[in-house]
């Protein structure tokens, strides 16, 4: 079990109604996410917050109430695997 390893941020471009985005994904671990303290399960929401002062990101479990609440679209969830 691991509590800690190397990610990676990675970029890609999509396509959405003629118009471009970026998006990024932070890859983790396999090791970190078969840990049995892993708080996510695949497709559950989750806040993302940026802490300036620690220049770090902070990635909280959320119920999909609060989720909804600030603003996830619940029938954009992705499948389990």
């Amino acid at each position: 079990m691991a509590r800690s390893g190397i990610g990676t941020v990675i970029g890609r471009k999509s396509v959405s109604k003629g118009r471009e985005y970026r998006r990024i994904w932070i890859y983790i671990p396999t090791k970190v996410s078969e840990d049995t303290a892993f708080p996510f399960k695949v497709g559950e929401p989750c806040l993302v917050e940026i802490d300036v002062a620690r220049k770090s990101l902070a990635v909280t479990p959320v119920n999909r109430e609060q989720a909804i609440k600030l603003g996830w679209r619940a029938e954009r969830k992705r499948a389990a695997l």
